[in-house]
């Protein structure tokens, strides 16, 4: 196995889009042979699908129909956190941050509750708090691979994550941001959101993005795909560093001219 994701991570990362795109693009092509899926589906149904995540996602559910024929339809009932084997190790990657504010962190202990057999595939770092809720749902999993724990976000917290980011050591984070308060450390917040777009790691910031990412970091490890999840095996810019790139270097130029 190890020497099957070698060969994927050694592959550039262009290659790996092209290959994808092509498999993606028969499977299309496949699909449409075989038939097309609902376009679809009534608020009812819809609601009784996401019964295993509607505190999570905060669904309101008041305005679907109760009196629907589709009440009486048999909803195939999905196990949205099965547990599966991935194809990297935890020490193949780089961490992935979990981080709740105050108001928040009930959120955020409900999506680990949720998503725990996918989250523990992760090296998991966070700021304190979150890290010991991570220690007290996983308890004594040997499975469980922790990252360095933070300090508190008022205390320096997030500055510790933008440090992981910027030593190439933090591919992705979630954090639930309560945009209702306001933040003695608001400055580092900006920060820390600020860098998770420099360096364009897979990030979400509330609970309906988080719930949908989970989506894609399970078929990234399920398959062994790298170009679905790029920010833990590679390090990525946003695009506007090498315009940044190009005026320091002019500066530099005229400097050293002088």
């Amino acid at each position: 196995m190890s020497e099957e994701v070698n060969q994927r991570q050694a592959l550039p990362f262009s290659t790996q889009l092209f290959r994808q795109a092509k498999l993606q693009a028969n499977a299309r092509a496949s699909a449409k042979q075989t038939g097309t899926l609902k376009a679809t589906l009534k608020s009812s149904v819809v609601t009784k699908q996401l019964a295993k995540t509607q505190a999570l996602l905060n669904i309101d559910d008041s305005d679907s129909d109760s009196d629907s024929d589709s009440d009486d339809e048999e909803i195939e009932e999905i196990d949205i956190d099965a547990d599966f084997e991935s194809a990297f190790k935890p020490e193949e990657m780089r961490c992935f941050a979990l981080v709740a504010h105050n108001h928040m962190k009930p959120a955020m202990k409900n999506f680990v509750l949720t998503h725990k057999n996918l989250l523990k595939k992760f090296r998991l770092t966070g700021t304190n708090t979150t890290m010991s809720m991570l220690r007290e749902v996983f308890g004594n999993d040997p499975n469980v691979v922790y990252g360095p724990t933070c300090t508190s976000g008022p205390l320096g917290g997030d500055a510790e994550l933008v440090a992981l980011m910027c030593t190439a050591n933090l591919g992705g984070m979630v954090f639930f941001v309560d945009p209702m308060d306001a933040h003695p450390h608001a400055a580092d917040i900006a920060c820390l959101n600020r860098q998770a777009n420099v360096h364009n790691i897979f990030y979400m910031n509330n609970p309906a993005s988080a719930h949908a990412g989970t989506h894609v970091l399970r078929t990234a490890l399920k398959e062994g795909r790298t170009d679905l999840i790029p920010s833990f095996f590679f390090t990525l810019k946003s695009p506007s560093v090498q315009e940044y790139q190009k005026r320091q270097k002019a500066v530099l130029n005229q400097m050293t001219a002088k």
